[in-house]
């Protein structure tokens, strides 16, 4: 390294090295002489590994032309704020916004350049709006092809119907749906279904009038409020059947009538709705009334659970790693082989809501380097990440502990309820627990 590039580099590093934003520094022949966790963490990486290399080595994908440091160095141009989709580990284009600038020397030679960005969680709208469209990080050719249904059909203004299982992103998608709609750059109200008792969830949607019932007031709904935007309902199939008749009669002719009134108002909202059961076996368990079924599922979207996409773990767990690992534990930027494997074991009941969970008290509990090698998928019971000796015995009992910890995920750690899921008495469980290391706080 060129001494004077080695004194700059030594200065920048103790600001460098706490930015939670990549930053790389390359000498006058585009080599990194200097790699931040950050940038790291999403690469992938171990920093140390990529110090020596070339920008195009180290980045395959790009062009001497689209690299912002080569450029540097070859023009002397200097590059704000640029957006460019920068391609992870996993092949998946990440929307990237960086600065870089040419370092020059005291005597006016050019030293080398320096990069410094961040990370966009959603790619600019390209139809120029306010709204950012969410990114959905997949490689699952199953997956893909519902997103690209979804960008179809959100470019109308027909109702959209979501179905998942829990954790599986419905609120992404109706974002997503929302931002390349028409009704963009207005806003988009959430509510679930769930959530909120039957008793208020009338007013809520529909609104009061004064005196509709004790100590009602003149309140504006939900479908006024997102006047002009979308209302996503998520969890539709646990509203109440007689008020989902109601939101019939809005996909129906576009008016309801606020509670306690006799007039009719008219609502301007796009519709999208989400179930976490299948539809079909929501309307024959009476939980969605059939005519509504029918109205809402025009674009119909369909999320595969985590479980039946397992492709998707790895990539999910990079990208839910650089999101969270400046905050929780800035020092881990990689996931070691023995972390994925034991991802890839687990069974994703809670789907990527439980893939983020996991991960966020892995980096809580790692005391390790760079490489988050435990990963900790049981809050009751700590973990051991399941190692083969390479031979069929130590592939048996890394098996066993897999489903021993899922049955104990599955329950709460209460290793009763999960002693008869496996079909054994709890004595017999304790003790294989012991014996594969799986013992902690029990539940009864």
């Amino acid at each position: 390294m060129n001494e004077e590039l080695d004194w700059l580099v030594a200065c920048l590093r103790p600001v460098l090295d706490t930015l939670d934003r990549p930053a790389t520094v390359v000498d006058a022949d585009g080599r990194f002489v200097y790699y931040n966790s950050a940038s790291a963490r999403m690469d992938g990486v171990d920093a140390d590994e990529v110090i020596g290399k070339h920008v195009l080595e180290q980045n395959p994908w790009l062009t001497r032309e689209d690299s912002t440091l080569l450029q540097c160095l070859e023009r002397g141009a200097r590059f704000t704020d640029v957006c460019q989709s920068y391609i992870g580990p996993d092949g998946q284009a990440i929307p990237y916004l960086h600065t870089a600038v040419p370092l020059t020397g005291r005597g006016g030679e050019r030293l080398g350049a320096i990069e410094i960005g961040r990370q966009l969680r959603h790619m600019p709208n390209q139809r120029g709006k306010d709204a950012d469209v969410p990114r959905i990080a997949t490689a699952d050719p199953q997956m893909r092809q519902q997103i690209a249904w979804l960008d179809v059909f959100a470019a109308s203004e027909l109702p959209i119907l979501i179905y998942g299982e829990t954790g599986t992103g419905k609120e992404l998608f109706a974002r997503r749906a929302h931002a390349l709609s028409p009704r963009g750059s207005r806003p988009l109200f959430t509510i679930n279904c769930a959530a909120i008792p039957d008793t208020l969830l009338e007013s809520t949607l529909f609104g009061t009038v004064r005196g509709a019932f004790t100590g009602a007031e003149n309140r504006k709904g939900l479908l006024s409020q997102a006047d002009g935007g979308t209302l996503f309902l998520d969890e539709l199939n646990s509203m109440p059947i007689q008020l989902q008749g109601k939101l019939l009669r809005v996909l129906q002719d576009g008016s309801y009538q606020p509670l306690g009134s006799h007039q009719s108002l008219l609502a301007n909202v796009r519709l999208i709705a989400a179930l976490n059961q299948e539809p079909q076996a929501a309307v024959a368990q009476g939980r969605l009334r059939e005519d509504l079924y029918y109205r809402l599922n025009v674009g119909y979207v369909h999320i595969p659970a985590l479980r039946d996409r397992r492709g998707d773990v790895p990539l999910l767990a990079r990208e839910l790693l650089a999101r969270h690992a400046p905050e929780l534990k800035p020092v881990v930027t990689q996931l070691a082989p023995e972390a994925e494997a034991a991802l890839l074991a687990h069974d994703w009941r809670g789907n990527v809501r439980e893939l983020e969970n996991i991960l966020r008290r892995s980096l809580l509990l790692h005391d390790g380097g760079a490489r988050l090698e435990r990963i900790a998928l049981h809050a009751g019971v700590p973990d051991v990440t399941p190692r083969a000796d390479g031979g069929l015995r130590g592939q048996l009992r890394a098996r066993e502990a897999e489903q021993v910890q899922a049955a104990l995920a599955a329950h709460q750690g209460n290793v009763s309820a999960a002693a008869r899921q496996l079909g054994l008495a709890r004595s017999t469980l304790v003790s294989r627990m012991r014996r594969l290391g799986l013992m902690g706080p029990l539940a009864c």
